[in-house]
């Protein structure tokens, strides 16, 4: 897969990245925030076929992430995000 900067290069996703935003009793990162919700919602949609509602798509999923595919394949890439933002490369 390519870097995780080359895919949401001038997407929303990586705009959000930057803006912070109150949650609980600290900050968090829309675009974090965007992306962990928005893998509990593909795994809804691939697991049972459910929309998490009703004006929920999957493509505005591809849209603000800037992936391709069917439903599986954007799953493993939002995950592969997170995974990628929970150990950032180390640069030597």
């Amino acid at each position: 897969m390519e870097k995780i900067v080359d895919v949401i290069a001038g997407t929303k996703f990586e705009s959000d990245l930057g803006e912070m935003f109150k949650f609980n009793d600290g900050q968090m990162s829309r675009g974090v925030y965007n992306l962990i919700v928005s893998i509990r919602d593909m795994k809804l949609f691939c697991k049972i076929g459910m929309k998490p509602n009703r004006h929920w798509r999957m493509k505005d999923v591809k849209w603000y992430f800037g992936v391709k595919g069917d439903k599986h394949k954007i799953l493993a890439q939002l995950e592969a995000f997170l995974e990628a933002l929970k150990m950032p490369e180390k640069e030597s």
